[in-house]
Order: structure tokens, then sequence, then C-alpha cells
């Protein structure tokens, strides 16, 4: 079905930009604020030390201002394309004070929060559009579902 592709596509598209949005804040609070996020909690630490991305300021325009696309192919497949300055990959490296600013927040971030959100929270996304169309579908005087399948409903999604 066409529409059903879309919807996952576009539920899949929503996942990626909310956490890329927050690779980007994430990112820029550690130039910033000289912190150390950790762990999928996001547990923040203040480092000791200079800040980055203080030099020529090229790093935190970049993060202010991120400049992402993420592009969906026919087969299914999204591309995620991110413009970044060129130091800030050496920046994890230990030479250049191991500030953790990018493998860490793009892959854990990536994997720890997209891949799980796309994965299991699909179907659970369907299931709640599906109820709020059949809830304007079919009103009843509470603004519900005036039938027992709306009981049934309420109970499955857990209200």
């Amino acid at each position: 079905m066409i529409s059903d592709k879309i919807t996952k596509q576009d539920f899949i598209i929503r996942e990626l930009k909310h956490d890329l949005d927050n690779i980007y804040r994430t990112q820029l609070a550690i130039a910033r604020e000289n912190i150390y996020v950790k762990g999928a909690s996001a547990k923040i630490q203040i480092r000791k030390g200079k800040r980055i991305g203080i030099r020529t300021g090229d790093l935190l325009k970049s993060l202010e201002n991120p400049d992402y696309m993420i592009q969906t192919s026919g087969d299914g497949r999204f591309i995620i394309s991110a413009g970044i300055v060129k130091h800030m990959r050496f920046i994890d490296m230990k030479k250049y004070g191991n500030r953790e600013i990018y493998n860490k927040q793009v892959w854990g971030i990536l994997y720890n929060n997209s891949l799980k959100n796309i994965r299991f929270n699909y179907g659970k996304e369907i299931a709640e559009t599906v109820g709020d169309a059949l809830r304007v579908a079919f009103p009843d005087e509470h603004g519900g579902i005036g039938n027992s399948f709306g009981e049934k409903y309420e109970k499955i999604k857990g209200k």
C-alpha cells in the first residue's frame, strides 16, 4: 500500500529529524559550556580546562545553524547528509583532548535512540493514529467512540 509506505516514511523522517536536532544541541552544549555528556541518559558532567570551539568560532557557528538533509530512496533506505567543520572529528582524539563531541554523540543518539524508536514505536504510532481517526469518525456525546469497540480500544491503549 502506498499510503502505508508514506506514513512509515514520515514517521522515520520525523524520528531522525528529532534525534539529529538532539545531536546538534548536545554538541553545541559540549562546545559552548565545556561539558561531558555520558550514556543513554545523557548525564552531564562539567569538564576542567579550556573550552573548545572558541578559536575561530567556526565550530560554534556550524552547530548553531545545523546543515543536514534526510533523503529517502525508492527501496526504503534513508540517507542523512550533514555538514560539519573538518576539525570536529579530530577533537575526539586523545591528542586533542578527547572531548567526545562527535563519535559518542552521533552514534550514541542514532543507535540508542533512533533505531529503538523506529523499531518499537511505529506500531504504537499507527494504533494511536487509527484510534484518533475512529474517535473523530464516531463521536459520542462525551467525545469518545460511541460503541463497544471504543471501550476495547481504550483498554488496549492503556487508558
